[in-house]
């Protein structure tokens, strides 16, 4: 028996692998160095295309290569490790594990050295030493398992690139040549390692789902696993500066999952960013001027506004025998609950978007602003009567400050007791009888005139008539603003609204959101609420910033916040305890009908990527089986002609020759000595020889044509196994 001849391989084409090479490069870049996308997929396309040279230069020497491959392997994870160890900060995982939340640039280095061997070596392996195109997918898996780990999706675009770069890669593949005579070879070595290979990725790919920290907030998972889970989205594209106007909701919002800040914090509260003033319909909402100058030395007046330590001492004047006339009301009031009773609370804001912002972000109630900075000299921070904190000039870009704040929550008993008690008075009473000191009762008592003189200027005519009885309906009956501006919140639930962001309002005023469509985002909310709790007599503004949600936590216990955690909302001034938060977002349902789509595309997405999978696998047998159903519709002529056609194409694969120039006798012959199918494959080549070049029609069975070919692809199966 004449011994089987092994392969050999001619070169791959290197353009076409550098494009591959380089959209690779791009999808993974685009995960770990997104705000340096461009220059990084330059370098890491440079190195890896640099590792394919030099594994090309070696494709001879394939056990040589291999053993080369994993020691230089070995040695630059060993320098990453030891470079980047976990006791640098941020460490060398840390920096891979955390969706482009900083740029390290030694960090960045290092990982575009080990991309390039990780992506280089199977490229060239794949295209010249052992030409297997389905195995050219491998690569490309490890951006898109990073992406739906950490930053949720990879845009369609890149996702095109890759897509094309891996056709041109598949298109420049290097082919087999067979030296001795076109001899059929049974390479069952190659598919020995073809399964060992394709079985390994497969726990490798598997392992990675497991290994990898899984950050909940990734829009990709939480669509596969909480299609119920809200978001709170207003479109806002601008981190750097304080705003003109207000984002009005036009509709179809698609917030961005790209990292802004991250926030580490053991008491959650929104963030407020910016406030806005004055209502314009659809142009959304702006600010006035009389409000919008900062004063410094904000922390010292701040830091007396503690209305949890306030009613605490107050009590206390009234059981060591102060405060008679209030005493009965005073000891009514329950005791502060511990997780109010600490001094301040702490959060810690690091910008990572890029930005080099003067806008101080930071929660209700905050007393303080530490700004770090590299220089030593921390900038001066600002405050106005909107609550909004800036700095004197812009902070280092992406820089990171320390806020302090109280985390007070509304004393309903004390609000309560005013009613009956002027709040005014009750301060003046406790300084004269040094309950507590006067600089406490000025910053309450100047809290208030601000608000009220803030309520009075932004009547602006921006209340209808309609809003007005809407306001007095909702209201009517309560006795202090605390329960109005409840009741005012909890309305849009009671009154049918949906949160929804796909909606696409016809206008983009409150009018038609509150007495129209009842659906709309947190910006129609947010507008809706202020608008109804000035109407009620209670100062209010639009108020723009982030909500700390559960699914923003990552594996490390911070708040990741991207544009999906956007947000807008109320703040009600309430005598008594101060800036109150209103979110009629919290009591709307959300929309089932986006919840349906959502459901919808994700089977639709699951479902085309299955059926991909299913043709890649079964594209012979779904090719045989369109081939037998489009047979039967053939004339005689049409039947002869496509079976010769397909089976001078098997012929033509055994042999490794080009179908255009392979004529009927050649075609028979490489049947007969491979396959033994004298027979069968004279049949065939008869029928087309008196087809193409006989002078009649031909006589042919058509039937027995098509068996002789089914039993030649029977044939050439059983010699593969």
């Amino acid at each position: 028996m004449k011994k089987k001849s092994k392969p050999v391989f001619n070169g791959a084409e290197i353009l076409s692998s550098l494009v591959y090479l380089c959209a690779l490069s791009a999808g993974l870049m685009y995960v770990l160095c997104r705000d340096y996308l461009l220059i990084c997929t330059i370098i890491q396309t440079a190195a890896a295309f640099g590792v394919y040279m030099l594994f090309y230069a070696l494709r001879r020497k394939r056990a040589f290569s291999l053993m080369a491959f994993v020691a230089l392997f070995l040695v630059v994870y060993a320098v990453c490790t030891f470079i980047g160890n976990p006791y640098r900060s941020p460490s060398f995982y840390e920096f891979i594990f955390n969706a482009s939340e900083f740029f390290d640039p030694a960090l960045a280095g290092m990982t575009i050295l080990l991309g390039s061997l990780i992506i280089g070596f199977p490229t060239c392996y794949f295209t010249a030493y052992l030409p297997r195109p389905s195995f050219l997918l491998l690569p490309l898996f490890v951006p898109l398992i990073l992406a739906a780990r950490l930053v949720g999706r990879i845009p369609l675009g890149l996702l095109v690139f890759m897509a094309v770069g891996y056709m041109l890669a598949v298109l420049g593949i290097a082919r087999p040549e067979f030296p001795d005579n076109n001899t059929y070879v049974d390479d069952k070595r190659a598919r020995i390692e073809r399964v060992a290979v394709f079985g390994t990725a497969g726990v490798i790919a598997a392992a990675l789902l497991t290994v990898i920290p899984r950050d909940d907030y990734t829009p990709m998972i939480r669509y596969l696993e909480e299609l119920t889970q809200r978001s709170s989205a207003y479109g806002r594209r601008v981190l750097s500066e304080f705003s003109e106007s207000s984002t009005p909701n036009r509709g179809n919002n698609t917030p961005s999952d790209s990292a802004l800040f991250v926030v580490y914090t053991n008491f959650p509260r929104n963030v407020s960013r910016q406030s806005f003033d004055v209502y314009r319909g659809e142009k959304g909402w702006t600010f006035d001027s009389d409000f919008s100058n900062g004063y410094d030395n904000w922390q010292r007046h701040r830091s007396r506004l503690n209305i949890n330590k306030l009613i605490t001492d107050l009590k206390k004047g009234a059981e060591n025998g102060k405060l008679e006339q209030y005493s009965e009301a005073l000891n009514r009031l329950d005791d502060i609950p511990e997780i109010y009773s600490i001094a301040t609370a702490q959060m810690t804001i690091r910008i990572v978007d890029g930005s080099a912002t003067s806008v101080v972000m930071h929660p209700s109630e905050t007393i303080g602003a530490n700004i770090t900075a590299l220089s030593g000299n921390s900038p001066i921070t600002y405050r106005n009567a909107n609550d909004e904190i800036f700095t004197e000039r812009p902070m280092p870009r992406n820089a990171s400050y320390l806020v302090n704040y109280f985390y007070n929550e509304p004393n309903p008993q004390f609000i309560e007791m005013l009613e009956d008690v002027d709040f005014n008075t009750l301060l003046d009473d406790a300084v004269e009888e040094g309950v507590i000191e006067s600089a406490v009762r000025d910053e309450y008592i100047s809290e208030s005139n601000t608000a009220y003189t803030y309520y009075e200027a932004e009547l602006d005519g921006s209340i209808t008539a309609e809003i007005q009885a809407v306001a007095d309906e909702i209201t009517a009956g309560l006795s202090n603003d605390y329960e109005k501006a409840l009741a005012v919140e909890k309305w849009f639930g009671d009154a049918g609204f949906t949160y929804d962001l796909s909606f696409v309002p016809e206008r983009a005023e409150a009018d038609y959101f509150m007495f129209d469509s009842r659906r709309g985002i947190c910006t129609d909310f947010a507008t809706a609420s202020t608008l109804l709790l000035r109407a009620a007599g209670i100062p209010a503004r639009y108020t723009e910033g982030f909500v700390l949600r559960e699914d923003a936590m990552d594996s490390y216990g911070r708040y990741v916040v991207t544009e999906e955690h956007a947000h807008a909302y109320s703040t009600a001034f309430i005598e008594g305890y101060g800036w109150l938060e209103i979110d009629g977002t919290k009591y709307a349902p959300v929309s089932s009908l986006s919840d349906r789509i959502t459901f919808v595309l994700t089977i639709v997405i699951i479902a085309a990527v299955v059926l991909t999978a299913a043709v890649i696998i079964f594209r012979r047998q779904l090719s045989e089986l369109f081939f037998a159903a489009a047979y039967r519709l053939r004339g005689k002529n049409g039947k002869i002609r496509s079976v010769y056609m397909k089976t001078r194409r098997l012929a033509c694969r055994i042999a490794e020759t080009d179908p255009r120039s392979t004529t009927a006798e050649e075609v028979r012959d490489i049947i007969s000595r491979t396959l033994s199918m004298d027979d069968e494959a004279r049949e065939i080549t008869d029928a087309a020889n008196e087809l193409f070049y006989g002078s009649g029609a031909p006589n042919a069975d058509v039937k027995k044509l098509y068996r002789s070919y089914k039993a030649i692809c029977r044939t050439k199966r059983s010699r593969k196994k």
